[in-house]
């Protein structure tokens, strides 16, 4: 019988695209090349933002300045992904040997059913961005004005040369084209990588609680296992806390900005008479935002939640028919568990729900101050 594993095939395919997967072919020369592209183009991006400042629209500010922010959030992933390559590596091979070691106590399926789940989540999170890059790329081709001699670019860059000639010009659209939908595949890996990771956590802990409860209690090394499978989950979750910490926290101020400047260009384009194309060409990468925010704050919630049902389960189990000494060892349980997995923006506050709502509030009301100023 095949070892079931929760690591989803989509999340492994974008780990090699982003050179993050151990044992990825040529890394140096592959990470180079994503540095490369990454900085010329961002540059020109950022080269045009501020070159056009004072003559663009508000709406075409903002419209810019999105898409180079998301740009700019994938290069600080890739980052900090590549400096903490031994942590991704422990992470995934922790994942392996625990979905091999304890799959022998999983007789309720926990860890199929998360594995099952997981490539569903994560397929999903991932391949959201490809359309959304798609309908960019298209509304941008649409949107360009008749009335300039100079044909539109998908993205807007000041590049050192005219990209009007042929064939000049369909070179320059066909890297964008590679670029754009490398980094749109790249974008949702890394929070459908934490979906994955959060997931296994919560089989884990599953199978751990039902080994505590289902199980007739026999002997004293039966708690010490549930004890120290405990203490093995808390140091999981710490090495996940330290590799996404700063990644939730870039997550935080750029998505901030992202959906206040996206929010206000679909208020813009449902208002305008001929603003079909510039809401098909935000309203996928305003869901894409979005749902990668929620991604993160959703782990953080689910962490809390799974370590709320280590601390029912050790309080629900016949704690009082227990010696002395073995009550205060699953004391120690209780009080740890009410302590939570912290999941943070770069640690000084919690990833959850209430701090997805309070983002949300956030920008809409930049987005009311940008209304305001159109």
């Amino acid at each position: 019988m095949a070892s079931i594993s929760t690591i989803s095939r989509s999340v492994k395919y974008g780990l090699h695209v982003a050179v993050t997967w151990p044992g990825t072919p040529l890394p140096i020369v592959r990470k180079f090349c994503w540095t490369i592209a990454l900085v010329v183009l961002q540059i020109c991006q950022y080269s045009y933002i501020i070159t056009h400042f004072a003559s663009d629209s508000l709406i075409d500010i903002a419209d810019n300045l999105s898409i180079t922010m998301a740009f700019t959030l994938l290069s600080i992933k890739l980052s900090i992904a590549w400096t903490h390559p031994r942590l991704v590596r422990l992470i995934l091979s922790t994942m392996e040997e625990e979905c091999r070691k304890y799959a022998v106590l999983d007789t309720n399926n926990f860890i199929l059913k998360a594995a099952n789940l997981s490539y569903r989540l994560t397929s999903f999170v991932v391949y959201t961005y490809i359309p959304a890059g798609a309908f960019h790329m298209f509304s941008a081709l649409v949107l360009q004005d008749s009335n300039t001699a100079s044909r539109a670019l998908m993205l807007k860059m000041n590049l050192p040369f005219d990209p009007n000639e042929s064939p000049i010009y369909e070179l320059v659209i066909s890297v964008q084209i590679i670029y754009q939908t490398m980094t749109a595949y790249t974008f949702g890996v890394f929070g459908a990588l934490l979906l994955m990771i959060v997931l296994h956590i919560g089989c884990q802990i599953d199978v751990m609680c039902h080994t505590l409860m289902e199980v007739p209690y026999k002997s004293k090394e039966q708690l010490k296992f549930f004890i120290s499978r405990h203490q093995e989950i808390i140091m999981f979750s710490h090495k996940i806390e330290k590799l996404f910490t700063y990644m939730a926290l870039s997550q935080l101020l750029s998505n901030t900005l992202l959906i206040c400047t996206l929010g206000y260009i679909l208020v813009i384009a449902i208002q305008m008479d001929n603003g079909f194309a510039l809401l098909l060409k935000c309203i996928v990468f305003y869901i894409g935002v979005c749902l990668e925010l929620f991604v993160y704050c959703y782990a953080g919630e689910y962490l809390s939640s799974k370590s709320q049902l280590i601390n029912d389960t050790a309080y629900k189990f016949l704690w009082y028919n227990l010696q002395p000494n073995e009550i205060r060892l699953l004391l120690l349980v209780i009080l740890r568990s009410q302590k939570g997995f912290p999941l943070t923006f770069g640690k000084f506050a919690n990833l959850s729900l209430e701090s997805f709502m309070s983002i949300m509030k956030v920008s809409a009301s930049y987005m009311s101050v940008l209304l305001a100023m159109s």
